[in-house]
């Protein structure tokens, strides 16, 4: 834990109020976006927290999680509300020309705000994050299939034939995970501050089986209007496979696409030392960036 200057407080936003954090000063701010929908922010990015030396960290519970305002309208879970959302956080905690990270869902936001309102970041890094959710629920279904133990058919499987109270579900989903989310660490989650009702509205059981309102969120035919330089980072086991990250990337003018070797879904989660070259490949980059526009 970093001794930098931390300060919490709550800010307006489409539909109620999110909680923030910011830690450091000087430098280009750092925003960080969580992924979810419907993950908070909490314990997730403590691997950033020694980036606060040398630049302002920002990050924030999106709306329904956390410690931010519940959401109790099902309506207010759309995709523009919480574009809307991530520039009121820009804009009203005065962060100019930040550097913005987004992880999975997360990134999924920092793309297509990039791309549809032409913000003035410093960079965007899409870290873990994908451009179509068809063609990402197809690929995560792929590697299921070529895990051993039948994991496909023990997870996909059991869901459409209504079976998910079998005990050997959470097994398999287990499994699952420790393949292609977190590899080498045992993640520490706050199943408290999850909002389910988000995950399930706009994504529905599992990744593998999106059911909500993100079933046909695509985006590829947009990224090329992003005029802003993009880190585009994943795992080389990762849920979101290298090659819709190098999609990704070749289609977004001033990129660079790198495969974290070891790493899954969520690097920062990783053990050391795998989290910290995770957090340094991102160090790395916002400065390469900075010493461009000098």
């Amino acid at each position: 834990m970093t001794s930098a200057a931390t300060t919490e407080g709550r800010i307006s936003v489409p539909g109620g109020r999110v909680w923030y954090r910011r830690m450091g000063s000087g430098g280009v701010p750092l925003l960080l976006v969580h992924g979810g929908p419907g993950y908070p922010s909490d314990v997730l990015f403590e691997a950033f927290e020694p980036l606060a030396r040398e630049r302002e960290i920002v990050w924030y519970d999106q709306l329904g999680v956390g410690r931010s305002d519940r959401i109790e309208d099902t309506a207010l879970l759309t995709v523009d509300r919480f574009l809307d959302e991530l520039g009121a956080v820009t804009d009203g905690l005065g962060l100019a020309r930040p550097h913005v990270y987004g992880h999975s869902w997360g990134a999924m936001l920092g793309l297509q705000f990039a791309a549809e309102r032409a913000p003035e970041w410093t960079s965007l890094v899409c870290a873990n994050g994908l451009a179509s959710v068809p063609r990402f629920e197809a690929e995560v279904r792929d590697l299921l299939a070529k895990l051993p133990g039948n994991v496909l058919d023990r997870t996909y499987g059991r869901e459409l034939r209504g079976e998910t109270d079998d005990p050997d579900y959470q097994v398999a989903q287990t499994e699952y995970l420790r393949a292609c989310v977190v590899r080498t660490a045992t993640p520490r989650l706050v199943p408290e501050l999850m909002s389910l009702t988000t995950f399930r509205t706009m994504i529905g059981q599992a990744d593998y089986h999106v059911t909500g309102t993100l079933k046909e969120w695509d985006i590829f035919h947009e990224l090329e209007r992003i005029r802003i330089p993009t880190l585009v980072l994943g795992g080389e086991f990762d849920e979101c496979v290298p090659a819709h990250l190098a999609d990704i990337a070749a289609r977004i003018p001033d990129s660079e696409h790198v495969t974290q070797a070891g790493a899954a879904h969520m690097g920062y989660l990783e053990a050391e030392p795998l989290r910290g070259e995770y957090v340094g490949i991102i160090r790395d980059y916002l400065a390469r960036v900075e010493t461009r526009g000098r």
